[in-house]
C-alpha cells in the first residue's frame, strides 16, 4: 500500500459524495413540497372540518332527526376531545 493513497480515494470520492448529499436534500425539500399540495395547506378558503354548527344547520332544514343530531354531535364532541388530548400528549401539556 502507498502512503497517501487513502487520501487520493477521499478526494475522488468527495464530488460524488457531494453529489449525493445535494441529492438528499433535493428529494426532502421535493417531499415536503408535495405533502404540502398534496394536503392542501396553503390552499385559500377550505373548511377546516364538520362542525357543530353544520349539524345545528341539517337539525334545522330537518335533514337529521333530534336523534340522528344527537348521536351525531355525541360523536363529533368526543372526536374533538380525542383529538386534543392526543394534541395535548404531544405537546407535553398532559402531564
Amino acid at each position: 500500500m502507498q502512503g497517501g493513497g487513502s487520501g487520493d480515494l477521499f478526494t475522488r470520492l468527495l464530488p460524488w459524495m457531494g453529489g449525493l448529499l445535494v441529492l438528499a436534500v433535493a428529494g426532502g425539500l421535493l417531499m415536503l413540497w408535495t405533502r404540502r399540495m398534496a394536503v392542501g395547506q396553503d390552499a385559500p378558503g377550505l373548511s377546516h372540518g364538520f362542525g357543530l354548527d353544520d349539524l345545528e344547520g341539517m337539525k334545522a332544514r330537518g335533514e337529521l332527526s333530534p336523534d340522528e343530531y344527537e348521536r351525531a354531535r355525541r360523536k363529533l364532541v368526543q372526536r374533538e376531545a380525542s383529538r386534543l388530548k392526543r394534541a395535548d400528549a404531544a405537546s407535553g401539556k398532559g402531564r
